[in-house]
């Protein structure tokens, strides 16, 4: 009996997160040494996450600079890595979960915008990491999307 409703936990939780979306607003901040520098905002909308898993967006490098100034909720652990460094590897935005958390999720970060034109939609990732902060396994992945609505 006890396998079975850890089964279906274990099910549910995995549905959930295969609908992931993330949707993203960027917001101009002006420049900084001649670089432009942007703010997006993020919204986890559809799913929830479970102690120890995290939401991983993805920077690109060559797009992007240097991250700066993490916003999310009290109960994530907020992790910044930069592009580029080492050369070559993306950077990442990494919001860990401290406990079970339920949608909408509101995520920010700065950063410096080396591309031409508009920011556009970057890869995420719900990774699950054991207690010792090491990778077990990632859940799901996908894209972000532009707001059908208002990012609050």
């Amino acid at each position: 009996m006890q396998f079975i409703f850890v089964f279906l936990l274990v099910a549910f939780s995995a549905t959930n997160l295969y609908s992931a979306t993330v949707q993203f607003e960027s917001t101009p901040l002006g420049g900084v040494n001649g670089q432009s520098l942007f703010r997006n905002s993020y919204v986890a909308l559809d799913f929830s996450l479970q102690m120890n898993q995290a939401l991983e967006i993805e920077f690109v490098p060559g797009q992007y600079g240097t991250l700066s100034n993490a916003q999310g909720p009290a109960n994530f652990n907020l992790l910044l890595l930069q592009p580029n460094n080492p050369p070559g590897l993306a950077g990442l935005f990494s919001a860990l979960a401290l406990g079970i958390t339920q949608p909408p999720m509101s995520f920010g970060v700065n950063y410096i915008f080396l591309g031409t034109g508009q920011p556009s939609a970057q890869r995420f990732f719900i990774n699950q990491f054991d207690s010792a902060g090491s990778l077990v396994s990632t859940i799901t992945s996908g894209v972000t999307t532009p707001p059908t609505t208002v990012i609050p």
